[in-house]
C-alpha cells in the first residue's frame, strides 16, 4: 500500500494546527492548553530529535524553528500522524523569528544541533552563532535555562566556545573552555549518527543561562 502523500507547504500553512506562521507573538500557554516548560529547537532537519524529546518530555512543550520547506512537510505529517499535542513547527529564520515570537525569560532551554559551518572563509559571516544571537537567546532564556549545541566542525565549535565563554550571561557546565565528551542524556540526530560510526568527534557545548 503507498504511503499518503505529504502536504504542500501551502496546504499546511492553511490547515494545520500543528504549524504556525505567526503575525503576532504568539500566546504560547494559549496554544498548548498550558503553561509547561517550552523548548525550542532551532534547525530541526528530519525532525528526528524534536519528535523523540516531545515523545520523552511530555511534560514540556516543544516548538521547531526551520526554514526548509520539505523538512517541515514531513515533521509536520509525522505529528499529525502521532497527535503530538506538545510540539508546534514555526517556519522561518532563527535570527528574525525568536525575537520576535518569545517574550523575555520564556524558554526553559535551546537546542541547536549541527548548525550550518560555512566553512568557506568568504562564508563565515552566515555562522548563525555570532555574539548578537547570543545576546538574543540570553534574553529569551529564563535564569537556569539551558542552550545546549552540537557540531563535527572543530573550528566552528572552538568560535562558538569563545562566544559563550565571553558572553557573561552563560555558564559553562562542563567548566571553563571545556566541550562535553559525550551526550547520552538527549536523542542522538541523523547526522550525529552517522559521523559517530565514522569515527569522527562531535562537539558537545552544554551553557546554562545565569
Amino acid at each position: 500500500m503507498s504511503s499518503k502523500p505529504l502536504l504542500s507547504f501551502d496546504e499546511i500553512a492553511e490547515e494545520s494546527p500543528f504549524f504556525l506562521a505567526p503575525e503576532e507573538r504568539p500566546d504560547w500557554p494559549a496554544l498548548f492548553d498550558n503553561d509547561h516548560p517550552l523548548m525550542l529547537e532551532i534547525g530541526f532537519g528530519n525532525g528526528k530529535f524534536l519528535i523523540e524529546m516531545a515523545a520523552r518530555e511530555p511534560g514540556c512543550n516543544f516548538i521547531g524553528l526551520d526554514f526548509y520547506h520539505r523538512g517541515i512537510r514531513k515533521i509536520v505529517s509525522r505529528i499529525e500522524k502521532l497527535q503530538m499535542a506538545n510540539v508546534r513547527i514555526v517556519y522561518g529564520d532563527a535570527r528574525e523569528k525568536v525575537p520576535f515570537i518569545f517574550n523575555p525569560g520564556e524558554l526553559a532551554g535551546v537546542y541547536i544541533n549541527f548548525p550550518d559551518p560555512w566553512p568557506k572563509k568568504r562564508h563565515i559571516k552566515r555562522r548563525l552563532i555570532k555574539p548578537a544571537f547570543l545576546k538574543v537567546l540570553a534574553e529569551k532564556l529564563k535564569g537556569g535555562g539551558l542552550l545546549r549545541l552540537a557540531t563535527d566542525s572543530e573550528p566552528y565549535a572552538r568560535e562558538m566556545l569563545d562566544y559563550l565563554e565571553a558572553d557573561l550571561a552563560f555558564r559553562n557546565n562542563c567548566g571553563p573552555c571545556a566541550f562535553r565528551e559525550e551526550r547520552d542524556d538527549l536523542p542522538m540526530t541523523k547526522y550525529e549518527n552517522n559521523f559517530i560510526k565514522a569515527g569522527e568527534r562531535i562537539y558537545y557545548l552544554d551553557f546554562t543561562r545565569e
